[in-house]
């Protein structure tokens, strides 16, 4: 991998908390690939914290992923959102073979979280395509590579609830790929979670997410920015990135952000490095699925069976055969 270049010495000096760089400029934040390129100077970890199914999230990614500069800092992409069963697909697919539709479903159709969640949203298929096409044109030694990180169930092999628990540990899961995969090969890796699963273990606590658990594991601090919103972030641009360090959002309550799931009294600086600002919260959407996916008879028997076997809480027909507006639905607010 060849050495990060073409951001400005402020910018990545600011995000990496360099002393002497602008404090004015590190409160107005950066852009993400701006942020991205600066942290991995220092890390070899830097994890962004998803929200699952908000469309701006994922445009955000975008611009990242098709970034130049990425290649150069990141091999691998630790996702989520599929099923490491299926890393053979994955990998064809990322170097541009010729992989069947069909095939390709699977990666994201059948995780540990369906049927719950099918992550049939258009988004998830489209961040793969995306880095297929990133990748398009690079030498094979440069291009990125994507690692499923939720744990390799066979739902054709699965009867029982038990079967499922099986694969319960999904945050041991993500850390092991990332010691094997990652750092024990000498390589660096971008990471795609759920917050909750990439966010910093607060002073004291023990246990966590992956990030955390590979944290303990190895000493290798993590760059974790996480995606919120905030009344006193209403001035910046979108998509913005701004470090904890130095800011007012090192000391702000984690409660207090839209879309994140800090906890009331845990400083925001103690769960994360930097946050990413996606926009004023009425103004988000949601990435849905086609209702139409799920007329398909076969798929929706297995559907219907996965859900008998776990005893999942979901309605299917009215989360799956329903179409739904796309405006990001507002929680009630939480108290402390």
């Amino acid at each position: 991998m060849m050495a990060a270049t073409g951001v400005g010495a402020v910018g990545a000096a600011a995000l990496a908390g360099v002393p002497g760089a602008s404090a004015s400029a590190a409160r107005r934040g950066h852009g993400l690939a701006d942020a991205v390129v600066a942290a991995f100077r220092r890390h070899r970890v830097v994890a962004i914290g998803e929200v699952h199914g908000q469309q701006e999230h994922h445009d955000a990614l975008q611009t990242l992923l098709l970034d130049p500069r990425l290649p150069e800092v990141v091999d691998d992409i630790v996702v989520e959102f599929g099923n490491a069963l299926y890393q053979p697909t994955m990998d064809r697919f990322t170097d541009g073979a010729a992989v069947e539709d069909p095939d390709l479903r699977l990666v994201w159709r059948n995780t540990t979280q369906s049927p719950v969640a099918t992550l049939d949203a258009p988004m998830y298929e489209q961040f793969f395509r995306t880095v297929r096409a990133a990748n398009w044109a690079l030498p094979e030694n440069e291009r990125m590579r994507v690692l499923l990180g939720d744990p390799p169930i066979d739902w054709a092999r699965v009867t029982t609830k038990e079967d499922v628990r099986a694969f319960d540990d999904r945050d041991g899961h993500m850390a092991s790929v990332l010691k094997r995969e990652v750092l024990d090969k000498g390589r660096r890796a971008l990471v795609c979670y759920g917050s909750r699963h990439v966010m910093h273990a607060p002073p004291g606590a023990e246990g966590g997410g992956g990030i955390p658990l590979i944290e303990q594991q190895t000493g290798q601090r993590a760059y974790v920015i996480l995606s919120g919103g905030h009344p006193r972030l209403a001035s910046h641009p979108r998509r913005a990135v701004i470090p904890a360090q130095g800011t007012w959002l090192e000391t702000a309550d984690s409660s207090e952000f839209h879309y994140l799931p800090g906890d009331c009294g845990i400083a925001f600086g103690a769960i994360a490095d930097a946050l990413l600002y996606l926009g004023p919260r009425n103004e988000q959407t949601q990435s849905l699925w086609n209702p139409a996916l799920y007329l398909d008879p076969a798929y929706w028997a297995e559907l219907r069976r996965r859900k008998a076997i776990t005893g999942a809480p979901v309605d299917l027909r009215r989360q799956y055969r329903h179409q739904h507006s796309v405006v990001w639905p507002t929680p009630p607010p939480g108290e402390c």
